[in-house]
């Protein structure tokens, strides 16, 4: 097998007596959902190719800033990372424009979120709809990931009314979300995610849109206020990715554990997922955050907002996207599909607050622990069409 020889000060696929290292860098640190989950990942890959390919991981962008993560994978620094399309939105117009789709899921948690995980993998393996974004920057998917299953609100008054929103500075996660704020009455503003702390603490805005997972790891919570459960349009623009030229040095065994290994990485990010949220949802009030509950009103102003989105995305797609409206169909029926594929598996379906999903449980005082294998082994045998036994 013919493979790069790492470069100085960073990475580059390396090879050792049949042995592939892949220079993996990840957002964050171990510790993180994410970070943890791509640690699952490699060390799942590494186990199944009985070593024949490893990984040296870097965490916390410590080798390209999140913009300049495929020049890096391309210059041979890095070999596989977690993608951020928001970060170059130029570079992905294509997932830049789903991006404002994702709010096709149920507001129950966490069938939403598996919905929304299954769906959007299948629809971009089956499709290649997004591949052409990334074939361009020379790198491509192992598994495109759409990981938070709607946005909300933690504010420092509360929000009961659609007039209550007049005025308020609400961080934002990007322009699809700008639109849904100002539709509001509200003003979005763009923060880093290093300084929506500080800008949350100091009054800079009002309001942190975001969701539990992330009040919880990075420690909005304690800083007390409104929680607000709202279904905000969700996020789409996320992947694992690998350089073109480190996948084709990989034989075809080591790809297909490769894609195999997604199932490690899902595991992993759910599980805690639905442990955040279950902290969140029955220990918030220690920190004093209050749950808010907003009139109908406000919902139904956001979902028929999202319902304008969906009726001019075709419109506006961007150059180079044949028959948007065919694949808007394709996606709002990939999310259809697998609404009934967690409803089979038992997730229930029929509430959207956290409260309902505490009181769901058989035993609301402990952290819950779901089987999540069986809907695993729909996405592997549904997106990968890989045998579960």
């Amino acid at each position: 097998m013919a493979l790069v020889t790492a470069c100085a000060g960073g990475g580059g696929t390396a090879s050792d007596g049949g042995t592939t290292t892949l220079k993996f860098q990840d957002i964050y640190a171990p510790g993180n959902a994410f970070a943890d989950a791509s640690q699952a990942y490699a060390d799942a890959v590494t186990e199944a190719t009985d070593g024949d390919v490893k990984f040296e991981m870097f965490w916390s962008n410590s080798v390209a800033a999140t913009d300049e993560l495929a020049a890096a994978m391309n210059d041979g620094l890095l070999d596989m990372g977690r993608v951020q399309p928001p970060a170059t939105p130029a570079d992905f117009p294509t997932v830049d424009w789903l991006s404002s789709a994702s709010f096709l899921n149920t507001g129950a948690f966490p069938a939403g979120l598996l919905q929304k995980i299954g769906a959007h993998l299948e629809f971009a393996k089956d499709t290649g709809a997004l591949d052409g974004d990334l074939e361009k920057l020379g790198i491509r998917y192992i598994a495109p990931m759409a990981l938070v299953q709607q946005y909300d609100l933690l504010c420092k008054k509360p929000i009961t009314s659609v007039d209550d929103f007049k005025g308020r500075k609400i961080r934002i996660a990007g322009e699809a979300w700008a639109d849904e704020v100002e539709n509001l009455g509200a003003n979005p503003v763009t923060l880093l995610p290093e300084e929506i702390y500080e800008g949350y603490q100091r009054g800079i805005v009002d309001c942190v849109m975001t969701y539990p997972a992330h009040y919880v790891l990075s420690g909005l919570w304690e800083l007390g206020g409104h929680y607000v459960p709202l279904q905000f349009n969700g996020w789409n623009q996320d992947g694992v990715t690998i350089s073109n030229s480190a996948w084709d040095d990989l034989d075809e065994a080591s790809q297909d554990e490769m894609y195999a290994g997604v199932r490690a990485w899902l595991k992993s990010f759910v599980e805690a997922q639905i442990q955040v949220y279950w902290e969140f949802a029955t220990q918030a009030g220690e920190h004093g955050v209050t749950f808010d509950k907003p009139d109908a009103a406000v919902q139904e102003k956001i979902s028929g907002f999202h319902d304008t989105v969906l009726d001019d995305m075709a419109a506006n797609a961007p150059e180079g996207v044949e028959d948007p409206e065919a694949l808007l169909d394709d996606y709002e029926a990939a999310h259809e599909k697998w609404l009934g594929i967690v409803e089979d598996l038992g997730f229930a379906t029929d509430y959207t607050t956290l409260d309902d999903f505490v009181a769901s449980l058989d035993d609301p005082t402990q952290a819950p622990e779901i089987d999540l294998d069986p809907w695993l082994d729909t996405v592997m045998s549904e997106v990968f069409d890989i045998d579960p036994s």
